[in-house]
């Protein structure tokens, strides 16, 4: 009888180590914030969208909650999500009409506008793109230039001409805020 005693409690131990094992790694690799998951050290947070990005960029300690949060960003997703805002918006600080037409590719922003046909407009165009990309802005997070300087490393316009073309490095250049 003590043998059995013995075999069962073994299958239990077993048993209850293997949950345990199987419930660490189930929280691991689903990011579930749940309390027990901070406990465990297993909670992931992951930053996907240009809104997320901004409420990281606001408060990072609240993605935060111990030592072993792990923070993911999609940074490829928050770009796009970037230039689909900045073409739906037409953004006064980027765009000179309705027709401009945004676009990446990797960690640069390209914009191009058909209606910029003379130096003179191009010149302006050149000079407005410079500031917002090269210039300290307002610390808050939302501020269309401190997002454009964190998540790309350059800017470059093309005009109506083939010769009007420009790019900028931003002022963060080729090191990225939380995206590599």
């Amino acid at each position: 009888m003590h043998r059995l005693f013995s075999r069962t409690w073994q299958i239990v131990a077993m048993l209850v180590i293997l949950t345990f094992i199987a419930a660490y790694f189930y929280f691991r690799f689903m990011g579930w914030s749940h309390p027990f998951a901070k406990l465990t050290g297993t909670d992931n947070y992951h930053v996907a969208t240009l809104g997320d990005y901004v409420r990281y960029k606001e408060d990072p300690n609240r993605f935060y909650s111990g030592p072993a949060a792990v923070l993911n960003f999609d940074c490829e997703r928050i770009r796009d999500d970037f230039v689909k805002l900045t073409q739906s918006i037409i953004s006064p600080e980027l765009s000179t009409s309705a027709e401009t037409m945004v676009w990446r590719e990797g960690g640069a922003l390209h914009l191009t506008d058909p209606s910029v046909a003379d130096n003179e407009a191009f010149a302006a165009w050149k000079k407005k793109t410079v500031n917002l990309a090269t210039i300290q802005h307002p610390p808050e997070a939302s501020h269309y230039g401190t997002l454009l300087q964190a998540l790309f490393t350059s800017v470059t316009i093309h005009g109506f001409n083939a010769a009007e073309e420009f790019s900028v490095e931003t002022k963060r250049g080729s090191k990225f805020d939380a995206c590599g």
